[in-house]
């Protein structure tokens, strides 16, 4: 195998989000480049120059048509989510490109490969109250999932006591099975998947915020890394939840890259 570089990494995930955008487009599926990805697109027409992921958005009901027709597709292409792989790790979805295989350096034998993110959003009720409930709830099973798929060896900081009551809680977490707290991240997020709310959220991962429906029902296409893709028509407004003051970077010492794996591109007989 071969280590990838960055700039191999990116190429590949842009090459993923091309091969999703055409089969969304084909199958009539609604989809918009989301998070760090519609940030990268209004203010750079492409990556952040720090960031080296692609962010998809779907509601619900998309979200569960893509997963359940993507794959087989393109053969080089795989989709995973907990609802199709009863041992995936996360509670929203991932496309993999079969080629490649990333390793994360403090993850229990996490080994899938250079991937784009599909976050799924999903009904949110109308009570703030209730939506902080499960934002709670959501921010419990995400720690608790980490702390599950956590190297039981990984280093630790403290005296032997504190050393040794992390090693136990770590081997004690291992009583959960792998996709345990990704189906109760699920579980949490679909509350509302039966009722007529005029909101939706993303309760499984990553925002904060809660905007209309209308806002994600119409697009418009903007470019990103030299092609165009679909954006939420009201992609300020989302923006603007998600990030404040969107259009001024973070300060120099901010623009890191955020994720710790590294990635290698298969041989041809593996």
């Amino acid at each position: 195998m071969r280590q990838l570089t960055v700039e191999e990494i990116k190429k590949i995930a842009v090459g993923i989000l091309e091969v999703v955008a055409r089969f969304c487009e084909e199958r009539g599926i609604n989809y918009w480049i989301d998070y760090g990805t519609l940030l990268g697109a209004v203010r750079h027409k492409g990556f952040i120059p720090w960031d080296d992921d692609i962010d998809i958005g779907m509601l619900r009901p998309d979200y569960d048509r893509f997963m359940k027709e993507f794959n087989g597709y393109n053969p080089r292409y795989e989709a995973h989510c907990i609802e199709n792989d009863p041992n995936f790790v996360r509670g929203f979805g991932r496309v993999f490109d079969t080629r490649t295989l990333s390793l994360w350096k403090s993850m229990e034998n996490i080994k899938y490969g250079v991937n784009i993110d599909i976050f799924v959003h999903d009904n949110a009720p109308d009570d703030d109250d209730v939506v902080a409930e499960m934002y709670r709830r959501r921010d419990f099973y995400h720690r608790m999932n980490f702390r599950r798929l956590r190297r039981i060896s990984s280093k630790t900081g403290g005296n032997i006591l504190k050393q040794l009551c992390i090693y136990t809680f770590r081997i004690m977490m291992r009583i959960f099975p792998r996709g345990y707290f990704p189906r109760k991240l699920v579980e949490n997020s679909k509350r509302y998947m039966h009722e007529d709310t005029k909101r939706v959220g993303e309760f499984v991962e990553y925002g904060y915020s809660v905007y209309s429906r209308e806002e994600v029902s119409s697009f418009v296409d903007m470019e990103f890394e030299g092609k165009k893709y679909k954006v939420p028509a009201g992609y300020d407004k989302v923006l603007t939840q998600y990030y404040g003051d969107y259009m001024t970077p973070p300060p120099p010492e901010k623009r890191v890259r955020p994720h710790s794996f590294t990635a290698y591109l298969k041989d041809p007989d593996e």
